[in-house]
């Protein structure tokens, strides 16, 4: 036995601290891509390309094997090379250069290979593997990859980040019977005994999140667009259904593309242009250059479907394809940027989607499809700026949300009434130009336009951009408006405000400081951000605020209606008033007689959200009676059939009474007919869904009937999923939560969504609080191996049924408990949760009893 001498020892425990206390260097690499490992790579590789060749068999469960060939040139031999595969070693199977077998080490998801194997100028690497399935999303007759924005490695070995772009050569070979998409053209397709091999061309030069594929039992339409071919993949069975929306779908893209080639005087800058409809996709649509996957039911929307969704549908569409420029052409240099794709998409969609809607006012569109999901956010103590901080790719995910999406697109149409559309689009075709299938950062395009404009911009985008959070206006004495002091560093949010006084006049000004501006010819009625251009909060004087309430339709501008909804419901959830007993009322009553759909579809969305989460039981019992006989009329008396169907679904959403759910039954079972209210297969499958829920007695005879009925094999295989959350045995209920701590159960995350949302249903929240905690335990698994929006999804989907004291002190607990917590995680459930704490807040006050 060694014996050591008392300095011996200390030394020794002092070295194995300093080993303890070392962070993961780039030679020995963290899980995920650090920036300090993109930053090296950046440095020294260059002239990526990637030949991926894949086996796919038709059953699920048995292993894609595959091979990479990995070529890229290296301008320094000092490091070792890491190349990113976030799987188990055992999934390698060799690793060859120059047909040589050679030694590698695997290390934190990672492969490193010695240097002295390397040299400088052109290499390649052939690596024989097994894909890892977490992103391959495998149904029984289909898969499809979603790789953003670090999933690409959970496939196969590759640079996983976005600097290093990369041409791609696919080739899959599927079982007979199927088809196959991926970004490049299709190059060659042949048969073999029981198999088809699809090779697709080498495709431009892409980021990693961006390589996709999709096979399996799809149909497919083609179509010739403005001299472009397009091809839809899609697997829906109602032929009429799809038929229906053929016209629309390939319209909205071939005038989409039209727009952008001319906003940017570049044309569509990749080599073929399909597209693929996946069943409970996870999101609205993802941008692959050559192969944009969407959620089916975006696209494929039901007979007489409002002009809201039929708007939703055009703007994700304009979305999705403004990211070929915005995005895929030019990709941001680290993901904290990722918003900048974002926001461009949403800011070109809004524009874009004008011309095809004539009809419809949108700026009131921006308005409500912008301001309040992002005001959620910016309200909680959990908001984030919209340039966030990133050390990991590992934790993009975190980053998106409701200010990427919704207030960046604010941001930016502020920036562009600052220094004008044209000056806008003139350094935006300069940006795109320069930095065309490379990288860029915000301050490249920040420095193109400081370089053009007379405006201090950088001044305004650090406050805009790099800081989180909304100011507050208030009127500071009777006759004055000025930004409430601010708490960060004493910020002043630049930006035009207009007042309208009285309903007739109009005035502008600009707060570029924090001094008061006195406001001549006040009436009795004055209304801050009239013109709903403003982002903020705007806190009303009573009189104001009441008198709106008291006549809301007085005006005929519905873009000034829609800010002053905004307005009150702000001040409603903040506890300035009004109180959700007034809200609700004062919603009910105008939605008699307001007419503008947009408004209507806002304000039924805010009638639900003050019902559950912001009006104590005995006050919905109170109030039941009313509120389903004035949704009952609506529905019966509407002729618009958009407009018919929103009622409806509020109707279903919030009827209790025996004689309201006789009414939906009836109309699953068909004996009750509505003049223009079309049920489709989804219709029946929601309808008893609610019924389920709140006629527990008959809850297994709705379930089994509707899991028989279902025709649609996709749709069926998702209700018998969900029918579990319904159950009226609470331990089939427990058995269902229990299945969801495991990972191979929440592969399909809208499918979990939906049962979540019926498990936590405000009826079932006093059974369902015991799943609140461990909700939260799993949130960092889930952000580990979900896509990037299922973290927040599940927090919402979660805290969305509880307005209870119990269920804040859980989340409280929780925090408190977890003090070193993920900050980006954090954020998450505290703007998640924030709703319910003020919903709590609301109802324990005296002026709500």
């Amino acid at each position: 036995m060694l014996k050591y001498s008392l300095k011996a020892k200390l030394l020794i425990l002092f070295s194995l601290a300093l080993v303890g206390a070392c962070k993961p260097s780039i030679q020995n690499p963290d899980k995920g891509v650090s920036f300090e490992l993109n930053e090296q790579r950046k440095r020294t590789l260059s002239e990526v390309s990637y030949q991926l060749d894949l086996d796919i068999p038709a059953d699920k469960f048995t292993p894609i094997t595959g091979q990479v060939v990995i070529s890229f040139s290296i301008n320094s031999l000092g490091d070792n090379l890491i190349i990113d595969f976030n799987e188990d070693a055992s999934n390698l199977s060799k690793i060859q250069i120059d047909d040589k077998e050679i030694p590698y080490t695997f290390f934190n998801e990672h492969i490193i290979i010695d240097s002295k194997y390397l040299k400088t100028g052109l290499n390649a690497i052939r690596i024989d593997f097994i894909a890892g399935n977490l992103s391959l999303n495998r149904n029984d007759d289909y898969l499809y990859t979603l790789f953003v924005p670090d999933r690409a490695a959970t496939c196969f070995p590759l640079f996983d980040q976005p600097n290093l772009k990369a041409t791609c050569e696919i080739t899959l070979t599927t079982p007979v019977g199927w088809e196959a998409i991926s970004n490049g053209k299709s190059k060659e397709v042949s048969a073999k005994s029981n198999e088809t091999v699809y090779v697709f061309e080498k495709t431009k030069q892409i980021s990693s999140y961006l390589v996709a594929f999709a096979a399996g039992k799809f149909n497919k339409f083609s179509r010739i667009v403005n001299n472009r071919s397009m091809t839809m993949y899609y697997r829906e069975t109602d032929s009429v259904k799809v038929k229906r929306n053929l016209d629309e779908i390939f319209e909205i893209h071939g005038k989409s593309l039209a727009w952008l080639e001319d906003y940017t005087a570049i044309d569509y800058p990749f080599d073929k242009f399909d597209f693929a409809l996946i069943p409970s996709f996870q999101y609205g649509g993802m941008e692959h250059p050559g192969s944009i996957f969407y959620n089916e039911s975006s696209l494929l929307l039901d007979e007489k479907a409002s002009i809201n969704l039929r708007m939703g549908r055009a703007s994700l569409i304009a979305h999705e394809t403004a990211h070929m420029w915005f995005g895929d052409l030019v990709t941001m240099d680290w993901f904290n940027d990722v918003w900048m794709k974002e926001v461009f998409a949403n800011f070109m969609a809004a524009k874009i989607v004008q011309p095809a809607f004539p009809e419809i006012d949108h700026n009131l569109r921006f308005l409500l499809s912008h301001y309040p999901s992002a005001y959620e956010v910016d309200r909680s103590a959990g908001a984030n700026p919209i340039l966030q901080k990133l050390s990991n790719l590992k934790n993009a995910g975190s980053l998106y949300g409701a200010i990427i999406y919704q207030k960046a697109p604010i941001v930016m149409r502020h920036l562009e009434r600052k220094i004008g559309a044209e000056l806008m689009q003139e350094s935006l075709r300069e940006y795109l130009k320069k930095y065309s299938y490379g990288n860029a950062e915000w301050d490249d395009l920040i420095s193109i336009i400081d370089s053009k404009s007379n405006e201090d911009i950088e001044a305004w985008s650090n406050v805009w951009v790099k800081t989180e959070g909304m100011p507050t206006y208030e009127w500071y004495n009777p006759e004055s408006v000025k930004q409430r002091k601010d708490q960060t560093s004493n910020r002043i949010w630049q930006q035009p405000l207009e007042i309208k006084l009285g309903y007739e006049t109009e005035i502008t000004i600009d707060l570029i400081n924090a001094k008061p501006v006195r406001i001549d010819s006040l009436s009795a009625y004055n209304f801050l951000n009239s013109d709903g251009f403003s982002y903020g909060y705007f806190k009303l004087a009573d009189s104001s605020k009441n008198g709106f309430l008291a006549n809301p339709l007085y005006s005929n501008d519905p873009v000034f209606r829609a800010s002053m909804w905004i307005n009150c419901w702000e001040g409603m959830v903040r506890g300035d008033g009004p109180t959700p007993n007034l809200m609700i009322q004062s919603m009910l009553g105008v939605l008699k007689l307001e007419e503008n759909p947009l408004i209507v579809d806002y304000l039924l969305g805010n009638l639900q959200t003050a019902w559950w989460t912001f009006l104590p039981e005995h006050n919905r019992s109170l109030l039941q009676d009313e509120l389903e006989a004035t949704l009952w009329e609506l529905v019966l008396e509407t002729t618009d059939a958009g407009k018919k169907n929103s009622f409806f679904r509020a109707y279903r959403n919030l009827t209790m009474s025996e004689t309201g759910l006789e009414r939906i039954e009836q109309l699953w079972l068909d004996k009750l007919k509505i003049k223009d209210l079309v049920l489709s297969e989804e219709d029946k499958m929601t309808l008893v869904y609610e019924l389920a829920l709140k006629n527990q007695e008959k809850s297994n005879y709705y379930l089994s009937t509707q899991l028989e009925e279902t025709k649609n094999p996709d749709r069926k295989k998702r209700f018998e999923f969900v029918m579990s959350a319904l159950s009226n045995d609470p331990w089939v209920r427990d058995s269902f939560f229990e299945a969801l701590k495991q990972e191979k159960n929440r592969e399909h995350e809208p499918w979990v969504l939906e049962g979540l949302h019926y498990l936590h249903h405000p009826l079932r929240a006093r059974d369902s609080q015991k799943y609140l905690r461990p909700s939260l335990n799993l949130l960092q698994e889930i952000q580990l191996t979900g896509d990037i929006f299922f973290p927040q999804r599940w927090l919402q989907t979660t805290f969305n049924g509880y307005s209870s004291s119990e269920a804040v002190a859980i989340v409280d607990s929780f925090l408190n408990e977890n003090p070193n917590y993920p900050f980006y995680l954090k954020n998450k459930i505290l703007q998640s949760a924030d709703l319910m704490k003020r919903g709590v807040a609301l109802q324990q006050a005296p002026a709500i009893q």
